[in-house]
């Protein structure tokens, strides 16, 4: 072998070695970026819950409002839903999903929606049909410890005051209505006091509490995405 092709493998070799540190260094900066981003969202999202939290406790007491629960599928013990709120009074049982969304927001479809920001456009999954299966999974819960006939409120709150929609639907309201919503859909006194009591007593018997589930469920729907 000659010295010229000695000195061209020798340079092609370095070349593919530069290379490959180059695409490292490349991936290492986009997951880093990505995982910050993810990060930042995450935390915009509980600073979201906590404001709906302490609006919920203030104007229903602290004893009516469940937040940030984690409960079990019945019919997968393993597998569990990350409830955002739930209120729990003598009109009925408020499911509520938050979304901390901005932009113009629009549901072609039953499955899935989309959110145009900052010349961006990213698809994410209808949360009347995600709160929707929240909702099953509370009625299947109070079913099992014999609480029938529980009337049952499917909500969607965005809290961003820069979101608009391309549709509206009577269920998907801003924070400021919240309240005011849930005092005006719920039929009065639909249930006993005993009766509040024990579906709050049901559903509190069923939280799952830990961080290996919430690292589960986080990923679970990290791969799901």
């Amino acid at each position: 072998m000659n010295d010229n092709i000695k000195t061209l493998l020798i340079c092609l070799a370095t070349l593919v070695g530069t290379l490959a540190v180059v695409i490292a260094a490349f991936a290492i900066v986009v997951r880093y970026k990505t995982t910050a981003r993810r990060r930042k969202i995450e935390q915009y999202g509980r600073e979201s819950e906590a404001r709906i939290d302490a609006l919920l406790k203030k104007n229903f007491g602290d004893a009516a409002v469940f937040s940030g629960i984690y409960l079990p599928y019945l019919n997968t013990p393993d597998k569990h839903a990350e409830i955002d709120h739930l209120v729990i009074t003598r009109s009925g049982v408020y499911v509520i999903e938050v979304k901390s969304h901005n932009g113009y927001i629009q549901s072609p479809d039953e499955r899935n929606w989309w959110q145009t920001y900052n010349d961006k456009k990213i698809q994410f999954y209808n949360p009347i049909r995600q709160n929707n299966t929240h909702v099953k999974i509370v009625q299947e819960i109070l079913k099992a410890e014999g609480q029938y006939n529980v009337p049952m409120y499917n909500i969607v709150v965005f809290t961003s005051h820069r979101v608009t929609f391309s549709k509206k639907h009577d269920n998907v309201i801003p924070t400021e209505g919240l309240v005011g919503y849930i005092r005006r859909v719920g039929k009065k006194n639909a249930l006993s006091t005993s009766q509040v009591g024990r579906v709050r007593r049901a559903i509190a018997g069923k939280i799952v509490s830990g961080k290996d589930v919430a690292r589960k469920h986080k990923r679970a729907i990290r791969n799901y995405k």
